[in-house]
């Protein structure tokens, strides 16, 4: 999982990122990239109910696309703000699908080069 530091306050900025960012579909999940005024890069994870009632099953989605992300962020930039929203497919993936994934997205939102 990520550090506290490197993950967004989607209380208080969910709203100004899903007005300013822009949203990159996957086959797993969505990506809304936003730029703030962070220290360093953040992400959250949002997986919904209707992903899946059990809640086992919604925090092994989380954790799957955080380690995913997470060899990421030392080439992501300082201020950029990441917000991952689950599909019905996530239940299925597997860590490797959600790296690939996860590296495709950036790569489009050109975050990170090849």
């Amino acid at each position: 999982m990520l550090p506290r530091k490197n993950l967004v306050d989607l209380k208080k900025e969910f709203p100004r990122i899903r007005k300013e960012g822009k949203i990159y579909d996957s086959q797993s999940f969505g990506l809304i990239v936003a730029f703030g005024s962070g220290d360093g890069p953040q992400a959250s994870f949002i997986v919904s109910k209707k992903v899946s009632k059990s809640s086992v099953i919604r925090h092994e989605i989380k954790r799957k696309l955080s380690d995913g992300v997470t060899p990421f962020f030392p080439r992501l930039g300082k201020k950029v703000e990441l917000v991952f929203l689950a599909k019905q497919k996530a239940v299925e993936s597997n860590n490797d699908n959600f790296k690939i994934e996860i590296e495709s997205v950036l790569y489009r939102a050109r975050l990170v080069t090849s």
